[in-house]
């Protein structure tokens, strides 16, 4: 991943109006419209330092800490397969490890 990469799928990224439902409910933002998600997954996107994005097979996964989320995007198509919220995600992966 490169800084022209990022700012390339932070432009081209889309995703239909299921996955912006499915997106809020996972993020917790049901508040606002989908140009309000848009422009915020745009800023996570370009606010995810390059050495918080990993290249794994057909996706790109950006995690950012400052928003708590982590995009998994499609590498060919830039749609946004799925969002995840970072605390909920490492939560889940305690309980299932028996972590403290």
């Amino acid at each position: 991943m490169n800084e022209t990469l990022k700012l390339s799928i932070s432009n081209k990224f889309r995703n239909t109006e299921m996955g912006f439902i499915r997106i809020k409910k996972n993020l917790g933002i049901t508040n606002l419209s989908d140009d309000e998600t848009e422009i915020y997954l745009k800023e996570i996107i370009l606010s995810t330092p390059i050495e918080n994005i990993e290249s794994i097979g057909k996706n790109h996964y950006f995690k950012n800490i400052k928003y708590n989320a982590t995009l998994t995007v499609n590498s060919h198509t830039f749609t946004i397969i799925t969002a995840k919220q970072v605390e909920k995600a490492y939560n889940k992966y305690k309980e299932t490890n028996n972590l403290p």
